[in-house]
């Protein structure tokens, strides 16, 4: 359950810093936005995300080893 939050609140922080930093980049072409959507928000996204797509994608991966298939 832990980490479950701990990935909630990387999703969260990444997203908060993609929306402050694309607000200053696209509104007054600022340099810093740009820097705090591609340093700051991207990577916590990915982050974040990577707990949930993970067991998404390899799920199938472990279907029919059992000996009750």
């Amino acid at each position: 359950m832990g980490a479950v939050l701990l990935r909630l609140v990387l999703l969260a922080l990444g997203m908060g810093l993609i929306e402050i930093g694309l607000t200053d980049a696209l509104g007054r072409g600022s340099l810093a936005g740009w820097a705090l959507v591609l340093v700051g928000g991207f990577p916590l996204v990915l982050a974040g995300t990577a707990g949930f797509i993970g067991p998404l994608v390899g799920a199938g991966r472990d279907k029919g080893d059992g000996s009750h298939a």
